[in-house]
């Protein structure tokens, strides 16, 4: 199985940067406001983010550590605890960009900031709050980029509420009538797109695992944290 994951893991990070940088970008926020949850002020979260992921490109830190690392998720998180207790020691390892893209927080940090310390969620929940809607969000944009280019674009807006689940979206009759379709059509077309979004999203998760066993348990693992329900991880 080889997916972006186990191509690093393979060849070390050196060899594969570019593979590296796309999956660290994919979860810089969740490492942020785990980092956030541990009590350091936004300007040192995202230094702290920023000098972690430099460290990873820069100094070939993966090619260092245990060959058997499975999945993604659980290897940064745990390099980013060493990296964080290693910060309290030296605060050097702030203020080193390294050239990686800061992700855009849009003014989120405020409000989520305000209840930091209110809702009892830990640094460990918020990290996999965070890295699952970080997920859900790539596939549900990959799968509209698919539909617009098929020129399909009005279809998927007008299905998308169904796909997610939100509140007051239309029946089937009325978006068949919008769009100019039967209901029946409307009904093979929903299909087609939840099964398009299962495989995207298997795709995505299969990218940070490196066997097909893993890929099946971080499915479910991503139902539970999306459902609220407590991991067993």
């Amino acid at each position: 199985m080889t997916t972006r994951w186990s191509v690093v893991v393979r060849a070390g990070a050196g060899e594969c940067r570019d593979a590296l940088a796309d999956l660290c970008r994919d979860y810089w926020r969740p490492l942020f406001y785990f980092a956030r949850r541990k009590g350091h002020l936004p300007e040192d979260a995202q230094d702290l983010t920023q000098g972690f992921i430099a460290d990873l490109l820069e100094h070939n830190a993966i090619a260092r550590a245990d060959r058997e690392r499975g999945r993604f998720r659980t290897f940064l998180l745990s390099s980013f605890c060493h990296f964080l207790a290693n910060a309290q020691r030296d605060r050097s390892t702030l203020k080193r960009g390294g050239g990686v893209v800061v992700v855009s927080l849009d003014g989120e940090e405020d409000a989520s900031g305000a209840q930091m310390a209110a809702d009892g969620t830990t640094p460990e929940m918020e990290y996999e709050r965070r890295w699952a809607l970080g997920l859900l969000e790539r596939v549900m944009a990959r799968l509209r980029a698919e539909y617009v280019e098929a020129e399909r674009g009005a279809l998927f807006d007008a299905m998308e509420p169904h796909l997610s689940g939100a509140s007051g979206r239309p029946g089937y009759a009325a978006i068949g009538e919008a769009l100019g379709l039967s209901d029946g059509t409307i009904r093979v077309a929903m299909h087609r797109m939840r099964r398009r979004y299962g495989d995207l999203l298997r795709g995505e998760i299969a990218a940070t695992v490196t066997t097909p066993e893993e890929m099946e348990d971080e499915l479910r693992h991503l139902t539970n944290v999306v459902a609220g329900a407590p991991s067993r991880r």
